[in-house]
């Protein structure tokens, strides 16, 4: 019955998430490592980044991620700042302009600035201006140890002329698709395609939930910077009910991909844990690989209903090996700690001594909660 009811479910997701019959590839191209050592504010200047496309075909840029952090009065300046698209040399270029209010006060983290698409083919720049004063601007984040340095600084009113080549990279990064179908689909970015997809699994949520209310719980901004796969790892995410109150787990979603060929992906499975304030297990969830595919997306997991309260965590433990796994989604950056790549060890799941190498890493893992009690 556990075995229908995750097949039923992973075929109603792929219908509301169904991908174009032609694959559309998108890339992340980025320098840096996630980890800031700087950060500068340029009056009067441009903070550029040069990339190079993957390779000869056209692309188009439909996003870039800044990590920064706005300065000044509490409230946003009512303005905006300037994103430009440009060839190599600056001499075609396209300006879209965002809202100051994008950033947020306090310590720099990643912030998704989505764009409707630009072509690019092979080498171009990616700039942003923020006509910096003393009381209001933004302060972009610097990987000093990013070499060679692909960045520099250009003079907002001529960026066609002497560039200051900066000392590592900025923390740009560019998101690049290789297609866009019609009119329609090329003024839709990815942060509207998810919310309509948000808006369908609702309403797939509702009628499974009926007269109990559910929401979810996530600490990340949507898209992925990479994927890996980790043998003998489990990935973990720390929640918190809202205002304290008594909820129940019914449904675990992760930014996924199976690989390896050589297995039967009903037969292979992996296991969902929630586990209290102390990481101590309250419950396991067992599913089978036919939830996901070899395309990234983002899957659901049922899991028995589990009462949490206050703080509590979900761990995945995939059960990877080097011939088939799940290549798990994850954001570079990890400032409040809400990530962890753990082992088990009894009845509790925690970080082991090795698991410092992937800190910087926060695992695309949501959580849904509701009023009561949820099975299907």
């Amino acid at each position: 019955m556990t075995r229908l009811i995750l097949c039923l479910a992973a075929a109603l997701l792929t219908a509301v998430l169904a991908t174009p019959a032609t694959a559309q590839k998108t890339e992340l191209l980025k320098y840096d490592d996630g980890t800031q050592e700087g950060k500068r504010s340029i009056t009067g200047g441009m903070h550029a980044v040069r990339f190079e496309c993957p390779d000869d075909q056209k692309w188009y840029v439909n996003g870039i991620r800044l990590h920064g952090s706005r300065y000044g009065t509490r409230q946003a300046p009512n303005e905006e700042f300037e994103v430009v698209i440009a060839s190599d040399d600056f001499t075609k270029r396209q300006v879209i302009k965002k809202p100051y209010s994008l950033f947020e006060r306090g310590n720099e983290k990643w912030v998704r600035i989505p764009i409707d698409p630009v072509e690019v083919e092979g080498p171009f720049q990616v700039a942003v201006f923020f006509n910096p004063t003393r009381t209001k601007g933004v302060y972009v984040g610097i990987d000093t140890d990013s070499s060679p340095s692909h960045s520099a600084s250009l003079t907002a009113s001529d960026p066609t002329g002497e560039q200051t080549e900066l000392d590592g990279d900025w923390m740009i990064r560019a998101y690049v698709t290789n297609q866009i179908e019609g009119e329609a689909r090329s003024l839709l970015d990815d942060a509207a395609r998810t919310e309509m997809a948000e808006e369908q699994e609702a309403q797939l949520d509702k009628e499974i939930v009926g007269d109990a209310r559910s929401l979810t719980l996530k600490q990340d901004d949507g898209p992925t910077d990479d994927h890996m796969n980790i043998q003998g790892a489990l990935y973990t995410v720390e929640f918190e009910t809202p205002q304290n109150v008594e909820g129940y787990v019914w449904q675990v979603q992760c930014y996924a991909s199976q690989f390896g060929r050589e297995h039967d992906a009903e037969a292979v499975s992996g296991d969902v844990y929630i586990l209290d304030e102390n990481r101590k297990i309250l419950s396991r969830t067992t599913f089978p690989y036919s939830v996901s595919t070899q395309q990234k997306r983002w899957i659901s997991i049922p899991t028995l209903p589990t009462r949490v309260k206050g703080k509590f965590y979900v761990s995945i433990d995939t059960h990877g090996t080097k011939f088939r796994g799940l290549y798990m989604g994850y954001q570079d950056g990890n400032p409040r700690g809400v990530g962890s790549t753990d082992e088990r060890n009894g009845d509790r799941i925690a970080p082991a001594d090795w698991s410092k190498r992937f800190e910087n890493m926060q695992w695309l893992i949501r959580v849904k909660l509701a009023d009561r009690p949820v099975t299907y």
